[in-house]
Protein backbone atom coordinates (compact mmCIF):
# COMPACT_ATOMS: atom_id res chain seq x y z
CA UNK A 1 0.00 0.00 0.00
CA UNK A 2 1.34 3.33 -1.07
CA UNK A 3 1.02 6.19 1.31
CA UNK A 4 0.08 9.67 0.53
CA UNK A 5 0.24 13.37 2.35
CA UNK A 6 -3.63 12.42 3.95
CA UNK A 7 -2.34 9.01 5.34
CA UNK A 8 -1.56 8.99 9.48
CA UNK A 9 1.79 8.36 10.21
CA UNK A 10 2.57 8.54 14.28
CA UNK A 11 6.20 10.96 15.03
CA UNK A 12 6.92 11.53 18.54
CA UNK A 13 7.02 14.43 20.59
CA UNK A 14 9.68 16.97 18.88
CA UNK A 15 10.28 15.53 16.08
CA UNK A 16 11.01 17.35 12.56
CA UNK A 17 7.47 16.72 10.61
CA UNK A 18 8.54 19.28 7.57
CA UNK A 19 11.31 16.23 6.71
CA UNK A 20 8.35 14.03 6.16
CA UNK A 21 6.28 16.54 3.87
CA UNK A 22 9.52 17.21 1.44
CA UNK A 23 9.46 13.39 1.11
CA UNK A 24 5.99 13.84 -0.45
CA UNK A 25 6.93 17.03 -2.25
CA UNK A 26 6.36 20.14 0.13
CA UNK A 27 8.25 23.41 -0.41
CA UNK A 28 7.64 25.92 2.32
CA UNK A 29 7.46 29.03 1.17
CA UNK A 30 10.56 30.54 2.03
CA UNK A 31 12.53 28.43 -0.72
CA UNK A 32 9.56 28.37 -3.90
CA UNK A 33 11.14 30.18 -6.48
CA UNK A 34 7.30 31.44 -7.05
CA UNK A 35 6.71 33.43 -3.95
CA UNK A 36 10.39 34.25 -3.80
CA UNK A 37 10.00 36.01 -7.16
CA UNK A 38 6.55 37.75 -5.84
CA UNK A 39 8.48 38.93 -2.62
CA UNK A 40 11.20 40.43 -5.02
CA UNK A 41 8.68 42.12 -7.42
CA UNK A 42 6.84 43.70 -4.02
CA UNK A 43 10.59 44.52 -2.46
CA UNK A 44 11.35 46.70 -5.45
CA UNK A 45 8.14 48.84 -6.14
CA UNK A 46 9.43 51.40 -4.14
CA UNK A 47 12.54 52.02 -5.92
CA UNK A 48 11.09 52.11 -9.38
CA UNK A 49 10.50 55.85 -9.25
CA UNK A 50 13.39 57.24 -7.50
CA UNK A 51 16.34 58.52 -9.13
CA UNK A 52 20.03 57.28 -8.25
CA UNK A 53 20.70 59.16 -5.57
CA UNK A 54 17.23 58.44 -4.00
CA UNK A 55 17.59 55.38 -4.38
CA UNK A 56 20.89 54.64 -2.99
CA UNK A 57 19.88 56.72 0.43
CA UNK A 58 16.87 53.95 0.13
CA UNK A 59 19.57 51.14 0.20
CA UNK A 60 21.28 52.51 2.57
CA UNK A 61 18.42 53.37 5.35
CA UNK A 62 17.67 49.53 4.80
CA UNK A 63 20.97 48.33 5.21
CA UNK A 64 21.45 50.72 8.23
CA UNK A 65 18.21 49.00 9.43
CA UNK A 66 19.28 45.28 9.08
CA UNK A 67 15.98 44.88 6.30
CA UNK A 68 16.58 41.56 5.10
CA UNK A 69 15.69 41.78 1.26
CA UNK A 70 15.22 38.88 -1.26
CA UNK A 71 18.00 38.89 -3.88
Amino acid sequence: MEKDMNDHVWTPPGTDITILWRKFGWVPPSEDPKYLEKWKYYQELPMRYLGEKDRAMYEETLRRNKVARIK
